[in-house]
């Protein structure tokens, strides 16, 4: 299971062939949604799937979490 997510907390956005650097700006529905703002000032939505990973509800990313962040 990943850690959990926080407000403020640094994470990777992990894309095809690239990642991006991004904060989590909110947390939402107890945990399930992370709104994630990207070192380019898009604002992403992930959602936590089954398997246990933040993904885009198009699957075009997911997110890596820090641990020490």
């Amino acid at each position: 299971m990943p850690p959990l997510l926080r407000e403020g907390a640094d994470v990777t956005v992990v894309w095809l062939g690239t990642t991006e650097l991004g904060v989590v700006e909110r947390i939402e529905d107890e945990g399930r949604v992370a709104v994630v703002v990207t070192e380019h000032g898009e604002v992403l939505r992930f959602v936590l799937m089954a398997s246990a990973d933040y993904c885009t509800v198009d699957r075009s990313a997911r997110l890596r979490v820090d641990v020490n962040g």
